[in-house]
């Protein structure tokens, strides 16, 4: 998906002389093609996290609607203050397109594995929280914020996803997409688990079972009315992530079904509320919590009422 934000953001330069991208140590290769077009607008700003947002916040103030582009944790943890207080204080038009979303970067360790960033920056006043699934849906995603008011986070996944949503009607900024319909129990994901959860379903399926598929690439704003429905609609929610148990999509709808508007069940499917103390892959470590389609559709089987 790194490959279509870039690919977007280059495009989207063509046409808005207001977008600006500024990244750090990206590889001398990337957007070459682009400075050369536009000269000035690609900005290499080095390993310094915390100036790419600030600078970002200052072209922001000038009319400039920059796309920031680096590893996802050390756009939150590091350069936290700078987010919440250069940047959404001041509600400006900042996008923070943060590369190894979740386990993406396992192999090199806790300081790089982006597990919380959801809660990070759901309590962000103003932030925009985005986790496309596929390259059509990052594509559409970078097109609509050249326009948003505020700042947004957009969470970008390993990259090498097939597109699955491109054959779907658009969606606006904040609704949810229905995946597959069924009964009894519902499964929510966001960002790259999609894929795993299509092929869950479709898995349970021999077994009779067939449970809704609901993609949330908006976790802020989160759709409220279609979760409150399917809180009405559905016995279980079963809710999967690649995040820590606290402050994600299971907390964001959980908070929603504890006001009273359902009968459901939240079931949490999630990392460990722990620091990964083993090494290996991205998929090593999903594998391992039962967040690959084999672990989804058992935790499935095991719900479904």
């Amino acid at each position: 998906m790194r490959k279509a934000a870039l690919a977007a953001i280059g495009a989207l330069m063509d046409t808005n002389e207001s977008v600006v991208f500024v990244g750090s140590d990206l590889g001398a290769g990337t957007l070459v093609d682009v400075a050369q077009r536009h000269p000035g607008r690609v900005l290499m700003e080095g390993i310094a996290e915390q100036h790419l947002v600030g600078f970002s916040a200052g072209l922001a103030l000038e009319g400039y609607v920059p796309y920031v582009h680096t590893i996802g944790t050390f756009l939150t943890r590091r350069a936290l203050e700078q987010v919440m207080i250069d940047v959404a204080l001041h509600n400006l038009p900042v996008r923070l397109v943060a590369s190894g979303g979740g386990m993406v970067y396992a192999p090199l360790g806790p300081t790089h594995q982006s597990i919380d960033d959801f809660a990070l920056m759901r309590v962000i006043p103003n932030m925009l929280v985005a986790a496309p699934a596929d390259p059509a849906e990052m594509t559409q995603l970078i097109n609509d914020l050249a326009t948003h008011p505020g700042p947004a986070y957009i969470r970008v996944g390993k990259g090498g996803e097939p597109d699955i949503t491109s054959a779907l009607a658009p969606a606006p900024i904040g609704a949810v997409r229905p995946i597959r319909e069924g009964t009894g129990l519902a499964v929510l994901t966001t960002g790259m688990l999609l894929h795993e959860c299509i092929q869950a379903v479709d898995d349970v399926a021999a077994s009779g079972l067939h449970p809704t598929l609901i993609h949330v690439p908006f976790l802020v704003p989160l759709d409220t009315q279609a979760i409150e429905t399917l809180a009405r609609d559905y016995e279980v929610l079963l809710v999967v992530e690649e995040h820590v148990p606290t402050g994600g999509l299971t907390t964001a709808v959980s908070e929603i079904v504890a006001t009273g508007v359902g009968r459901a069940r939240v079931v949490r499917l999630s990392l460990p509320p722990a620091y990964a103390s083993a090494y290996g892959s991205q998929r090593d470590h999903l594998v391992s919590h039962g967040l690959t389609s084999p672990g989804i559709a058992a935790a499935i089987q095991t719900n479904h009422p």
